[in-house]
């Protein structure tokens, strides 16, 4: 079936009223618009469809055959379309009450923010509290009714939904590998200057292998716009999520390396209780994060 157009339902309000009202000057008045802009518009749907809808005399106003049976079925589709607005206007007082939701660092000020900023717009009875933090949240005992996170365990009471992937790469500035050289193997970063979280450990893969390296960081941070910032300044090596470092790496400021060595892109995911009952409000929230991530 092909789409309709939005122009092809220009012109059917305006030919409806002037059937429904006698002419097109009490049509008019009950449209709120001028008599010239409904004639206008039902000569323009007239020539549109290819057919004259209406006889048009100095006394009188009369609809042809084919107009007859056009009036019938458009009728109908105006009907429906006042019962979708009444649908919709109706959703939109069921989406009422707070939502809390928690989001990891980049992705919750990039992604997840913008994307509540709509569904507010959407639904203005929606009370909205985003909280940005890093630390792995108890959903269920501090109150929260959904999380976005990666990399989350098997839980059975949450249920758990992939809504877009993130790569973990390791970068440094020109600068730097100026000054220090690159790696060319995972065991390289044990005598380079790195930075990173206080978990030293960094995982790498090879030939369906992890293996598992130790590093040194002497500059360290639980923050990645601090790492990717530091990182730019040639300060060491960081291990940094593409949202971090993406435009970065774009305009060459930082570097890519140990590409072959990288782990599989790492899911993130959006997590919710699993609840029998849950409200209409983070239904219709849980659809649009998955629509726009």
């Amino acid at each position: 079936m092909s789409a309709i157009k939005r122009s092809q339902l220009d012109g059917l309000i305006e030919f409806c009223a002037v059937i429904e009202h006698g002419s097109f000057t009490l049509a008019a008045e009950t449209l709120g618009v001028s008599t010239s802009f409904v004639s206008r518009r039902v000569a323009d749907l007239e020539r549109r469809v290819g057919h004259q809808l209406l006889h048009r005399t100095t006394r009188r106003l009369g609809v042809t055959d084919i107009g007859s049976r056009y009036y019938e079925r458009a009728t109908k589709i105006l009907a429906e379309v006042r019962r979708l607005d009444a649908d919709l206007a109706d959703e939109k007082d069921l989406v009422k009450g707070q939502i809390r939701i928690t989001a990891g660092g980049r992705i919750g000020e990039k992604r997840v923010a913008p994307a509540l900023v709509q569904f507010a717009r959407m639904y203005p009875g929606v009370e909205i509290e985003l909280q940005i933090m890093e630390r792995r949240v108890d959903m269920i005992r501090e109150g929260y009714d959904l999380a976005i996170r990666h990399g989350m365990p098997p839980d059975p009471n949450l249920i758990i939904r992939r809504v877009d992937t993130r790569r973990l790469i390791v970068c440094a500035s020109p600068d730097y590998v100026t000054a220090h050289g690159a790696p060319e193997v995972p065991e390289d970063l044990t005598r380079l200057p790195c930075i990173g979280a206080p978990d030293q450990r960094w995982l790498f893969a090879k030939g369906g292998k992890q293996m598992e390296v130790r590093v040194q960081c002497h500059w360290r941070s639980n923050n990645g716009p601090a790492l990717a910032t530091a990182c730019e300044m040639g300060l060491g090596l960081a291990r940094l999520a593409d949202t971090y470092v993406g435009a970065a790496l774009k305009s060459k400021r930082l570097l890519p390396f140990l590409e072959d060595y990288e782990l599989p892109p790492q899911e993130i995911v959006l997590v919710y209780p699993a609840r029998e009952h849950m409200p209409y409000r983070t239904q219709r929230l849980i659809q649009h994060l998955v629509q726009t991530m």
